[in-house]
């Protein structure tokens, strides 16, 4: 386990993952799901994946989701993009195969989901952002993913409801969450997908929360010329309609 020093005492006791999750979790089973989120006291996030029946068996030699995500996460940091601080890890197998996997991340506070801004603006904890910050809020994301994306660093999950709008003090801040298939490899030996699938993704709820002017205002920022957002369009339409 790989566990921050600032949060050592949550873990005093606890010698394995399997006991990390059996503290929070009990014996819980996943069943269909894939992962299981429980907020615990304090401001923090506890998520553990299930592996079960033949997804179990691709887990040979391969590191857990929740190690992906971690290391994810700080990389994401690394280039500009504000993330939930990743502050413990761990993962146990049984036969080669994992077993058990967690990661501890910090809460986001005062923060909504976009995919909820959409459903229901009015379910925010603040003020919406005016026009400007808006404005500003588009220009920085788009330009923080064109720099990822230059360093051939994919987010693959760029969905809404994987996107926080976030008020600290007086400043409107956007948080990505979820990236266990962040920088996935096949991306980084076809770059020109990887960024149409990110900005796929993109468009299906930024059709529905931006204006027309706002979308090209993201097109402008991020850099992308037409036969990236006519590809872009085309995925959409046709995973994402």
């Amino acid at each position: 386990m790989a566990v921050d020093a600032s949060v050592a005492t949550l873990f005093d006791g606890l010698r394995s993952p399997r006991e990390v999750v059996e503290r929070w979790f009990g014996h819980l089973s996943l069943g269909e799901r894939r992962s299981a989120v429980k907020r615990l006291e304090g401001g923090y996030f506890l998520k553990i994946y299930g592996y079960s029946g033949l997804w179990r068996l691709r887990t040979f030699g391969i590191e857990a989701r929740a190690g992906r995500e971690f290391r994810n996460l700080r990389r994401l940091r690394d280039l500009g993009f504000r993330v939930p601080d990743p502050l413990a890890w761990g993962q146990a197998r049984t036969l080669g195969f994992i077993s058990e996997s967690f990661l501890l991340t910090r809460a986001v506070e005062n923060a909504i989901e976009l995919r909820k801004l959409i459903d229901d603006p009015k379910s925010a904890p603040f003020p919406l952002p005016g026009a400007r910050e808006r404005r500003r809020l588009i220009t920085e994301f788009a330009t923080t993913l064109a720099r990822a994306h230059a360093e051939k660093f994919f987010i693959h999950t760029l969905r809404f409801k994987n996107l926080l709008l976030a008020r600290e003090g007086e400043n409107y801040v956007l948080y990505v969450i979820d990236v266990p298939f962040a920088g996935i490899w096949r991306h980084r030996l076809m770059p020109f997908a990887g960024r149409v699938r990110d900005l796929a993704v993109l468009m299906k709820g930024a059709r529905q929360l931006l204006t027309k002017t706002e979308r090209m205002r993201f097109a402008r920022a991020y850099g992308a010329d037409p036969a990236l957002l006519r590809a872009a369009q085309a995925y959409q339409e046709r995973h994402y309609p």
